[in-house]
């Protein structure tokens, strides 16, 4: 009975691991194809013709992004 249970830890164990591995594989395998680095994920200024600029205002912790019009930004 200690060898079985003893065995069926020892197997969860390693499912577990390889479980994890594989997640974790899956995450790093396109990275660059994912996501953008975080300072081009949202670009400053919009289209011509919408004639909207995003100011950010960074404080500790805290990113408000604001929409304004161009003619108020000047």
């Amino acid at each position: 009975m200690t060898t079985w249970f003893h065995s069926t830890i020892l197997a969860t164990s390693l499912a577990a691991c390889v479980a994890v591995g594989i997640a974790s594989a899956s995450i790093y395998s396109n990275v660059a194809d994912v996501a953008a680095p975080k300072t081009d994920r949202l670009p400053v200024v919009t289209d011509v013709d919408t004639a909207y600029r995003t100011v950010e205002t960074r404080m500790d912790g805290v990113s408000v992004l604001t929409r304004l019009p161009v003619a108020e930004v000047n």
